[in-house]
């Protein structure tokens, strides 16, 4: 009786909300904002849409573009790597002499300042040496990620830069660059460690992979390159790093169930649109994953069940991905389920969670957290979804064509007829109290919004023409005709 929800034709097409009611497929595909209802600022905010919009898309008449070609984009691009790498360059052959045997502790120092202030992280050198009051723990969560991706780019640069350039240079000068490498090293250190002493939370988990891989890919290029061996105060400071961060992600990690239930600071949004918490984690999901090899590396021998001869957690088709992923999208669906009890309307609570699976699945299958997800999962949630359609009807508009039911008997005419102008009275007043009421729900994505009308019209509509059918006697009132009817419920779910 009642639709089956597919994905696939939900998650792009969509239909339009003319007055009519009658459905029209779009053509193009929206974003997470506009056809799930997330309308927090932040909801997605560790993942942008893997679907821009096509003005934004590489599409074949997008590379060349007000007489552009944009090709060349990639070449100029490039050409600006070179020039940067150049520029540093430039700038490591003059603060080299200060890393000389000669030099004094004040002219390094100040040296090291300008070099560090050169790549945008001169604030290393302001951040606690032992990482256990580096302040990072002071910063608001959005300035944390902002200087951890202003970190990971210097420290790729800067070895970029001495592992390119120090072949020409002379043995004095390799000398005096090993030194500035070392200082150098230890100072980015600092905020590695900082990160390291966070207090647990989703954000230190990926600070912490994102520091994480710099660290073990960097360092040991810049020990091979000059010599430092296993006691190099580089080299120690680096192990004793990523030991620690290991040891700040594995704790994260067992705690990210935990985040994920808590106390939410979003408002609970009372028309049954999609929580905020759906994009927040659902986007945090997928940034998890982009740091997939270090996040391996990392969880894979947390004591959750992976032992060294298990596959790696987070290997497409390993138990322990679809474990992890599909542990954490199964507390979001508790949670959200949860906070469903919040609302006050039966009906409104099935729209809740219709809105918010959705919006679930929609994420996942639009981005790489499909291949961390068991076989079935989509499907599963089709199912679900398929079931709070049908509890809402059920709860919502059964009770409203229960008003049209016959109570069966043989009665004078005159007694029918009045009975069933009482029975319309009183299907006309469910009918506007429910109508009223739905008016104000939201249902954002225009595929499930043409769903729902559609089967609330097929459901409401053929019995209130064969009630008509049946009793001819009844005279109908201005506006109540099954179109007019019809017509109304075109408006449900506008918000």
């Amino acid at each position: 009786m009642y639709p089956c929800l597919s994905i696939e034709d939900a998650q792009f097409g969509g239909y339009d909300s003319s007055s009519s009611g009658a459905s029209s497929p779009v053509s193009s595909r929206s974003g997470p904002s506009e056809s799930d209802g997330s309308s927090s600022s932040n909801a997605d905010e560790f993942c942008p849409d893997p679907y821009p919009s096509e003005t934004d898309s590489p599409s074949s008449s997008s590379f060349v573009r007000d007489g552009m070609d944009r090709t060349n984009l990639l070449t100029e691009a490039s050409a600006c790597v070179l020039d940067d790498i150049d520029r540093h360059r430039q700038r490591m052959l003059a603060l080299l002499p200060a890393f000389s045997s000669p030099a004094g502790a004040g002219a390094r120092a100040e040296s090291l300042s300008r070099w560090l202030s050169g790549f945008c992280v001169g604030w290393v050198l302001d951040m606690d040496a032992s990482g256990s009051r580096g302040g990072a723990e002071r910063l608001p969560r959005r300035e944390v990620g902002r200087r951890v991706r202003a970190w990971a780019q210097a420290m790729g640069t800067m070895e970029r830069v001495f592992r390119l350039r120090h072949r020409e240079l002379t043995v004095k000068q390799v000398e005096a660059l090993g030194e500035l490498a070392a200082a150098s090293a230890g100072a980015m250190l600092r905020l590695a460690r900082a990160v390291a002493a966070l207090e647990s939370s989703p954000s230190k988990l990926l600070a912490a992979l994102d520091v994480y891989v710099p660290v073990s890919e960097a360092f040991p290029v810049l020990g091979r390159m000059f010599s430092w061996g296993p006691s190099h105060p580089v080299s120690a400071a680096a192990g004793g790093t990523l030991a620690a961060l290991v040891d700040a992600a594995r704790s994260c990690g067992r705690d990210l169930r935990a985040f994920v239930r808590s106390h939410y600071p979003w408002r609970m949004p009372q028309g049954g649109e999609v929580h905020p918490c759906v994009g927040f984690w659902m986007g945090y999901f997928r940034c998890m994953l982009r740091n997939r090899i270090s996040l391996c590396i990392v969880l894979g021998g947390s004591g959750d069940g992976y032992g060294e001869d298990a596959p790696p957690p987070l290997a497409p088709g390993a138990e322990g991905g679809f474990g992890l992923v599909t542990e954490l999208v199964s507390c979001l669906e508790a949670v959200i389920e949860e906070k469903s009890t919040a609302l006050a309307f039966p009906g409104l609570r099935q729209v809740f969670m219709l809105n918010n699976t959705f919006a679930i699945v929609r994420r996942a299958v639009r981005s790489d957290l499909k291949l961390f997800l068991p076989p079935g999962w989509v499907r599963a949630r089709e199912e679900r979804m398929a079931g709070y359609i049908k509890g809402y009807m059920d709860a919502s508009w059964a009770p409203v064509v229960a008003r049209l039911d016959d109570a069966g008997g043989t009665k004078p005419s005159a007694v029918l007829c009045r009975r069933t102008t009482n029975r319309l009275s009183a299907f006309y007043s469910a009918l506007e109290n429910a109508c009223s009421a739905q008016r104000c729900w939201k249902v954002p994505n225009p595929v499930l919004r043409g769903i729902l009308r559609k089967t609330v019209s097929a459901t409401v509509v053929p019995a209130y023409r064969r009630h008509l059918e049946v009793h001819p006697e009844v005279d109908i009132a201005v506006g109540r005709s099954a179109e007019e009817l019809e017509q109304q419920l075109s408006d449900l779910f506008e918000g």
